[in-house]
């Protein structure tokens, strides 16, 4: 197995340096058209017309993609294939998908058409290992790492984006970035572009501006929820329950988010009780500093008994919605009474 950081993937496309069959793992869409374009700038425009070819694979058989591939290429040297969307390679069930032969593709990527590369992009957070054809990929595939960046690699990536644009971004405001986007490459792409336009004038990204222009996820509203029923502010507590359910935000979800958080505020306290630093606990559960951080903040004011009382509380409201116990709204409500 041949495992390629992008950069080298890139440098290897550019330098001719080609395999006949990739597996792109990892969701991180800017990564994904990053390398999609590599892949198509090893051919001219005019072989591209003649000689690119993309299959979704939960709308098309193998049969068609590789009998594309097996096929010379026309008025040029290679094929390039693009493979979307293998959901056999999962161990998800996807609804109305074409039911796949993987044995075609098995027996393809085992003696490939020497003038086509073909790339499979397993844009998934889990293969299943388990399955013949995954294994023989990672065998004989060259794979690459599309997935998300972590910790100290995502933070000097952002930076350098930004110092390339002629930008600078407070350290705050970069926490702030980061975990209201729960890391995400891609969404702090995105949000980069309004944070730059409001900074346009100073080229300085503060953290007021990413807590004005960059919108809170699902988990932090439900953070800021249990910070009120924490912190006894009944009536915050109902306002901002009743704005979820407006937004007809299924109180299940709510529960099972907020057991994550709950779960993590445990966590990070008995670390620390421990003597664990916060970079040692950020190291050890993967998850960014500064989320941890707000984490410790918390849980130093907290009670260990009653995070541990709300959470089994949760649980059994969970375990009453699910077995038909009672109205889940009401039962979701009476929680909140019960604690704020």
């Amino acid at each position: 197995m041949t495992r390629l950081k992008i950069t080298e993937l890139k440098n290897n496309l550019k330098q001719g340096n080609l395999s006949n069959v990739y597996l792109i793992t990892g969701a991180e869409q800017v990564f994904i058209k990053d390398i999609q374009k590599s892949f198509k700038n090893i051919m001219s425009p005019e072989e591209r017309d003649m000689n690119f070819s993309s299959f979704d694979l939960e709308e098309t058989s193998l049969d068609d993609m590789i009998n594309e591939a097996i096929s010379a290429p026309f008025f040029g040297e290679k094929r390039l294939v693009f493979a979307q969307n293998p959901y056999f390679l999962t161990a998800e069930r996807v609804k109305n998908a074409v039911e796949q032969n993987t044995d075609l593709l098995l027996r393809y990527i085992q003696n490939p058409t020497p003038s086509t590369i073909m790339v499979i992009f397993a844009s998934y957070e889990k293969l299943d290992a388990r399955k013949k054809i995954v294994k023989q990929l990672k065998k004989i595939a060259a794979v690459v790492d599309a997935g998300q960046m972590e910790g100290p690699v995502l933070t000097r990536t952002i930076q350098n984006d930004l110092k390339t644009d002629g930008y600078q971004i407070d350290g705050e405001a970069l926490d702030l970035l980061i975990n209201k986007t729960k890391s995400n490459y891609s969404l702090i792409t995105n949000q980069l572009v309004k944070l730059k336009m409001y900074a346009l004038q100073s080229k300085r990204i503060d953290k007021q501006a990413v807590e004005e222009l960059v919108p809170q996820s699902l988990e932090d509203n439900v953070f800021d929820l249990m910070n009120q029923i924490l912190n006894k502010n009944i009536y915050q507590a109902e306002e901002l329950y009743h704005q979820f359910l407006l937004q007809k935000i299924d109180p299940i979800l709510l529960i099972a988010i907020l057991m994550s958080q709950l779960r993590l505020l445990i966590q990070v306290k008995v670390l620390t009780e421990r003597g664990l630093t916060e970079a040692t606990i950020s190291k050890n559960l993967k998850l960014h500093p500064y989320r941890v951080k707000l984490s410790h903040r918390q849980s130093k004011r907290l009670d260990m008994k009653q995070l541990i009382v709300m959470y089994q509380d949760l649980v059994n409201l969970d375990y009453q919605i699910k077995s038909g116990q009672g109205d889940k709204e009401l039962l979701f409500d009476l929680f909140i009474a019960k604690f704020a």
